[in-house]
């Protein structure tokens, strides 16, 4: 077993019954008790960017914001083991490798110019550390649930602007889009096809659900080739939603919608969390 992990959380980890808190760091938040091998993670649900780097900063916040997946921190919560972002993937994104983390051009943030101008090595020293925590605790995690259960499966989830698909010629992108590019079918294909099927179940009021794979997004993101990197018995299910839950240029978000994907989301990963033993 290859997965990284921090000695001193590992055991806080092993001792406790339920977790709960905020990493080291301060750059994401967690509740858990590892009580079954669903791990759920909405890694750029934050919107915290650190008080030095706000004056350098050129991107206005509301553009910040259509990158980022507001509410997805509200959906993943109420499961199990759950881990969400509380930094702005405009400050470090923790679904790129840490050589490109760091969106210091234009063509790594969508064509936006993040900074005014490039930023001090302790700056990006002190962002990169926030990156390197995360991963370090989500192995910690993911290494005691390996050793419990033998494997591990990861809900990555995440939101996207339905405009930029659009745009793209993509017509009627789907409600939910899981990207595969990076799994093995031959070993995972029963838990994908059974992870589309629960997503196909769930219901969102006033919205039609429809569910395809690999059409807007392939999943090849860092968090998915990371993790899978580490061990084969981790199955990571990159998982798209788009954003009909609220307006994606103001930023209103619809607490209704909010609250049924959640619901609903809780209900399809215990619906397809396989059965263990303990």
């Amino acid at each position: 077993m290859n997965v990284p992990f921090d000695p001193a959380v590992l055991e806080q980890l092993k001792r406790a019954t339920r977790a709960e808190g905020t990493g080291a760091t301060g750059g994401f938040a967690f509740d858990l008790d590892l009580s079954t091998p669903a791990l759920v993670v909405a890694i750029h649900a934050g919107h915290n960017v650190r008080e030095e780097l706000l004056p350098l900063m050129q991107i206005p916040e509301k553009e910040r914001l259509f990158e980022e997946d507001p509410a997805t921190d509200r959906m993943i919560q109420g499961n199990a083991n759950a881990i969400w972002g509380l930094d702005s993937r405009a400050e470090y994104d923790l679904n790129r490798p840490p050589d490109e983390a760091l969106p210091l051009k234009p063509e790594q943030f969508w064509g936006v110019q993040v900074y005014r101008s490039a930023l001090p090595h302790d700056m990006k020293r002190r962002s990169m550390a926030k990156h390197e925590a995360f991963y370090r605790f989500a192995g910690s995690c993911i290494h005691i649930l390996l050793e419990r259960f033998g494997f591990c499966v990861v809900y990555d989830i995440h939101s996207y602007n339905i405009s930029r698909q659009v745009e793209k010629g993509i017509g009627d992108p789907p409600l939910f889009n899981l990207g595969t590019a990076l799994l093995d079918r031959s070993r995972w294909g029963g838990r994908i096809d059974a992870w589309l099927h629960q997503l196909s179940r769930i219901e969102i009021p006033g919205i039609a659900t429809t569910v395809e794979e690999n059409r807007v997004f392939s999943g090849a993101g860092e968090l998915c080739r990371c993790l899978t990197g580490w061990d084969p018995r981790i199955l990571v299910l990159p998982t798209e939603i788009a954003k009909v839950y609220m307006d994606e240029h103001n930023g209103i978000l619809h607490d209704l919608l909010i609250d049924a994907l959640g619901h609903g989301l809780r209900r399809a990963i215990a619906a397809h969390t396989p059965p263990t033993d303990r």
